[in-house]
C-alpha cells in the first residue's frame, strides 16, 4: 500500500473503533490515533488540504468506500460522449455519486440525463475501478462504468456541466478531470466496448 492508502486504512480503523468501541479509554486512544494521523499526513501525503479535511471528519457510520457511477456512450461514428465541468472546465464521462433510493443502473441513467441531457438505456456493466489503484484521493471510491445507448439528447447548460460533445479518443486533446476518469481508463473502456469483455478491479 502507498502512504496515502495506509493513512486512509488507519483512519478507517480508528473511525470504526470510535463508532463501536465501548470503553472510555479505548475511545480516547482511537481519537488520539486520528489526531496523530492528521499531524503526520500533512508532511507525508500528496492529498490536497480539502481532501485531508474531508478525510478526518467525524463519521457516525462504519467507514466504507463510496460509490461513483459513469456512463460510457458512443455515437454511430464510435466517438465517446464527454461533459465539461461547469466550475473547472475539464471533461469527463457523465456521472456522479450513487444516490440512495436508486439502483446503480438507475443512478447512471439519472446522471446521464442531468449532466448530458441524454435519455438512454443501460447495455451492460463495462468496468468497476478502485480509485486507490487508478487515481488516489481523499476518499476511496468504487467507480461503476456502464455502457449505455443514447436514445435522445436535449442538452441544456446546468449547474454541473457547461457543454457536452462526442470525441474521438485517438485524437483527444481536451483536458480531462483525472479524478473522474483517466486517459488510460477511457482507452480501456473503449477496448472493452469493442471486445465485449469486462474489467473489475
Amino acid at each position: 500500500m502507498s502512504v496515502d492508502q495506509l493513512i486512509k486504512r488507519l483512519n478507517a480503523i480508528a473511525d470504526a473503533g470510535l463508532i463501536y468501541g465501548k470503553d472510555t479509554f479505548d475511545l480516547e486512544r482511537y481519537q488520539d490515533i486520528k489526531n496523530v494521523l492528521r499531524d503526520l499526513t500533512g508532511d507525508l501525503s500528496d492529498l490536497t488540504p480539502a481532501e485531508l479535511s474531508d478525510l478526518f471528519l467525524p463519521t457516525s457510520h462504519y467507514p466504507t468506500p463510496m460509490i461513483d457511477v459513469r456512463a460510457f456512450v458512443k455515437n454511430e461514428t464510435g466517438h465517446v460522449l464527454l461533459v465539461r465541468d461547469q466550475a473547472k472546465g475539464d471533461w469527463a464521462l457523465p456521472g456522479g455519486y450513487g444516490e440512495i433510493g436508486f439502483s446503480p443502473s438507475e443512478n447512471v441513467l439519472k446522471e446521464l440525463a442531468e449532466e448530458a441531457g441524454v435519455t438512454g438505456e443501460v447495455v451492460r456493466l463495462l468496468a468497476v475501478f478502485d480509485t486507490n489503484k487508478w487515481q488516489p484521493q481523499g476518499r476511496q471510491y468504487y467507480k461503476f462504468v456502464f455502457e449505455c445507448r443514447a436514445l435522445s439528447q436535449d442538452f441544456k447548460v446546468n449547474s454541473e456541466t457547461s457543454e457536452t460533445d462526442y470525441f474521438n479518443l485517438e485524437t483527444l486533446t481536451v483536458p480531462l478531470s483525472e479524478k473522474r476518469n483517466t486517459r488510460s481508463q477511457l482507452n480501456l473502456l473503449d477496448e472493452l466496448s469493442q471486445t465485449g469483455k469486462q474489467y473489475i478491479d
